[in-house]
């Protein structure tokens, strides 16, 4: 069975549309109604209801809605395990990373590697790290690199490769900036975090629920350089890696304060890392 029509089929489902499904995948629509068709034919079922703008998956789709992850696992696995007897380093490396991470940390890896391993596909791909833990744990993605969230999935391998500071901050002219003990007036000001249920809010609620802060206002923005813009124009108040703590923004706490945040790989515990991978792991951890 051709899995890009399973991998078609599982992004509909999952977005539950066809237009999105496309837009997602690179696809025309018709390229992708086309494989979700020629799928249905394959199973002599129809995969997908359609109601208004959006799709329903039907029963037949349920069941293989369930079933498709393995079948996909299974098949890469296979292929990768063949490439991998030779023991050269070969194939596609598809790997998830957060926006942080993809542009601050893993560039300094990343051209040692390609220029080593000039026969593999590295693929890329920027994900929330909440969703790149799901799609591993579902077999959609062999490793990423995240922010670990607060529960350790046990069925996942962590291995910490960066610990970062963390930073209470501000505007160098904000008005808390001038307050006499302004780590006692934060609730008094509008605070910015990554958008709730996000594994970087989990953590910076914890951090801040640790530090004795009570949070009064809360605004929300999705990355954290685009947090770090808007407290350089004096919207409030922020926690954020030191790393990214530039004039004009200042930092209002200690070291002490606040505990760092661990990020680095995960991978399924119960499947062997293809060749590829495990030399990234070993660049990652060697550094």
């Amino acid at each position: 069975m051709d899995i890009d029509l399973l991998k078609t089929f599982l992004t509909v489902a999952r977005l539950k549309s066809f237009t999105l499904a496309a837009k997602e995948l690179q696809l025309t629509q018709p390229a992708l109604s086309k494989r979700v068709k020629r799928l249905e034919n394959m199973v002599d079922n129809q995969l997908f209801d359609r109601v208004g703008n959006h799709v329903v998956v039907t029963e037949a789709g349920q069941l293989l809605q369930q079933q498709a992850p393995q079948i996909i696992s299974d098949i890469e696995d296979t292929v990768q395990h063949i490439r991998d007897l030779s023991g050269k380093v070969s194939g596609e490396l598809h790997i998830g990373t957060s926006h942080y991470i993809g542009l601050h940390l893993l560039p300094n890896y990343l051209e040692q590697y390609v220029d080593t391993f000039q026969q593999v596909d590295v693929n890329i791909e920027f994900i929330d790290s909440e969703l790149a833990y799901e799609r591993v744990l579902s077999g959609d993605l062999e490793m990423a690199l995240l922010t670990f969230p607060q529960q350790k999935d046990p069925r996942l391998a962590h291995e910490l490769i960066w610990r970062e500071q963390l930073a209470i901050v501000c505007h160098q002219d904000y008005d808390l900036a001038q307050q006499h003990d302004p780590l006692k007036h934060l609730q008094d000001y509008p605070c910015i975090l990554p958008p709730a249920h996000t594994f970087p809010r989990e953590l910076f609620e914890v951090q801040l629920e640790n530090a004795g802060v009570t949070l009064g206002k809360v605004k929300t923005a999705n990355y954290l350089e685009v947090i770090a813009k808007l407290v350089a124009c004096k919207m409030g108040w922020t926690l954020l890696p030191t790393r990214l703590l530039s004039p004009p923004l200042k930092s209002l706490s200690s070291k002490q304060l606040l505990s760092a945040r661990d990020m680095g790989i995960i991978y399924r515990t119960n499947k062997t890392l293809s060749n590829a991978s495990q030399e990234l792991v070993k660049l990652l951890k060697a550094v």
